[in-house]
């Protein structure tokens, strides 16, 4: 894989954490903070949607983050992005609805959800 990540799971938790605190942050490769990134991932019971959606939100802000200030707009920061990487910007385009879509249908589920239970009402006491 790029930037020497690989699709393997990660080394048992014990040595992950000895990993994860030998590894400087400020002078890390991105090799290999983008293994412990990976590896940190491997260690949750997220699934593999919301993994993506979580690096594809990351990605989003990351890259407007350094434009969306000074009381700029989202469309401000992201005009600001447009002209110093157009590439980046197309890219945030493509992720951003995306992820817009999902977030959107889990509040949709959600709110559904609580219409059902405020429906059936409060539930019966448990009986003994």
């Amino acid at each position: 894989m790029p930037g020497g990540l690989s699709p393997r799971r990660s080394p048992e938790p014990r040595s992950l954490k000895r990993a994860l605190l030998r590894l400087d942050l400020r002078r890390g490769t991105p090799d290999q903070i983008g293994q412990a990134v990976q590896a940190m991932l491997d260690e949750t019971d997220m699934p593999l949607s919301t993994r993506v959606e979580l690096l594809g939100g990351l990605i989003v802000v990351e890259s407007l983050r350094p434009y969306w200030c000074n009381g700029r707009t989202a469309h401000e920061a992201h005009e600001a992005l447009r002209q110093d990487d157009p590439e980046l910007a197309d890219a945030i385009e493509a992720l951003a609805p995306m992820l817009l879509g999902r977030a959107q249908a889990r509040e949709d589920a959600a709110a559904a959800i609580e219409a059902i239970e405020a429906l059936l009402g409060p539930s019966a006491p448990a009986t003994e």
